[in-house]
């Protein structure tokens, strides 16, 4: 029960989400990245990110108590920390649905955010993998259709 009223909750607020402009960017012009993951065990990805001369900004799942137990939402604060700054391109590796992850998606300011599809509306571009595939394998597709794609 709380759980639908969750999600309705959830599509509400992204349904009020202004309207962007989208462009798929070219790998090699995007110099900010910010990667959301529910834990910090992808330190190998953010250091290829790096090779590339990109700066990483990586978000993980808040603690228990900086998220409001109703929603799910990252409280007030946490909110102000991901839409402080404007980074070229979000790289959403959450592999498993979580409203929380969905809203930090949502909040953070990118140009153009990727990630595996979980929720319509989030994405400006999914990628349909198993959840259970490995970040490895999502993170290696977005990279290869931004550089097949993006212009």
């Amino acid at each position: 029960m709380i759980e639908k009223l969750r999600e309705k909750i959830f599509a509400w607020i992204l349904k009020r989400q202004p309207a962007r402009t989208i462009i798929m960017p070219q790998w090699d012009k995007v110099r900010s990245v910010v990667v959301l993951y529910p834990n910090d065990n992808i330190q190998h990805i953010i250091k290829q990110i790096e090779k590339d001369e990109k700066e990483v900004v990586v978000f993980t799942l808040p603690d228990k108590k900086q998220i409001d137990w109703i929603t799910e939402r990252p409280k007030k604060d946490i909110r102000e920390i991901l839409i402080a700054r404007q980074f070229d391109l979000l790289i959403d590796l959450t592999q498993q649905p979580s409203l929380t992850m969905q809203y930090m998606a949502m909040d953070i300011q990118a140009d153009f955010k990727v990630g595996r599809f979980i929720h319509e509306g989030i994405h400006d571009m999914t990628i349909d993998t198993a959840p259970q595939e490995a970040p490895d394998y999502l993170f290696e597709q977005i990279v290869k259709y931004i550089k097949m794609f993006g212009r």
